[in-house]
Formats: structure tokens, sequence, C-alpha cells
């Protein structure tokens, strides 16, 4: 009953490979996503260098590298990533390189996007701002306001500054 005749014939992971499962492998992509579920209420800020899946509610601002706001996720602020894909609602100015908005979504406020992607039956109350070369600072240290956060050519500067200013008085 007892005897070393009765092993456990599982194959166990060498120390290598449990290593490369375990961890990510850095890239801002490969990066396992911040979750925040649809019983998470935030009033303040949240920065992060990784990916975020949102589905809870935010009163404040966002930054992130790739953020999926979901059916139940309401954002009442500014959104700052890369990418942005919206199912749920964003009240205020969304920027990122690449904006994708599901039918389910409901935005109120401006969007500027270098790449928009728009499904039939999406709700947008708003204005959209293309513009050219949205890039995210990687400056952490910066305690200033999110318009820190995005560096545009000179061409937008003004439209940005007006845009900020526009926010600003709601």
């Amino acid at each position: 009953m007892f005897s070393k005749n009765n092993k456990d014939n599982t194959p166990k992971p060498t120390p290598q490979k449990a290593q490369a499962i375990a961890r990510p492998t850095g890239k801002k992509n490969d990066l396992i996503p911040s979750v925040i579920t649809s019983d998470v209420n935030v009033l303040g800020n949240i920065v992060s260098d990784g990916n975020m899946d949102f589905d809870g509610t935010l009163n404040g601002n966002i930054r992130c590298n790739i953020l999926t706001i979901r059916a139940n996720g309401s954002i009442k602020g500014e959104v700052a990533a890369n990418t942005v894909m919206v199912y749920g609602r964003v009240k205020g100015l969304i920027r990122a390189k690449n904006v994708q908005l599901f039918s389910t979504c409901n935005v109120e406020g401006i969007i500027m996007h270098e790449t928009i992607a728009i499904e039939d039956g999406a709700f947008i109350d708003g204005k959209f701002k293309r513009t050219d070369k949205v890039q995210v600072d990687e400056d952490e240290d910066s305690g200033s306001s999110s318009t820190s956060d995005f560096s545009f050519d000179e061409s937008n500067t003004l439209d940005s500054k007006v845009l900020e200013n526009i926010r600003l008085i709601r």
C-alpha cells in the first residue's frame, strides 16, 4: 500500500518551465491585465504601466497601456492609453492611439485618436479630434496634470490646450 512502486505518474514541470509560466516576459503587451471588478468604486486617479480590464466605477482619471472598459464599467474623467476598447460608459476626454467603440458603449465627451473603429449601435455624444503621434510619456515622477502624459506635434498643441480648457469648464 505504501510501497515506492505506487508513484504519481503525472509529469512534473522542470524549474525552467515553471519560471517561464510564472513570470511574464516584461513586454507591456504580454503582461497580465489588472482587473477592476464591477463591485469596486474608485474616487481618484489610476496609473499603470500595464494593461487594465476595468468593470467598476471611477470618478477620476485613468492612464495605462491598454484599457478595456467592460459593459458594467463607468468612468467619469480622463482616459489616456495607447489602446482603449470601450464596451461601457465614459464621460470625459479619451486620448489614445487606437480607440475601439463597441455597440454597447456610451461615450460623452471628446475623443482624441490616431485611429478609431466604431461598431454599429454605439452611442457617442461628443467631438472627435484626429491627431498624429499620440505618445505616452514614460516619466512617472512628474506630478503634473495628465496633459503632460501625452506629447503631440506642435500643430496640435493649441488645439489640445483649448480642449483641456473646455474640459475644465464642465
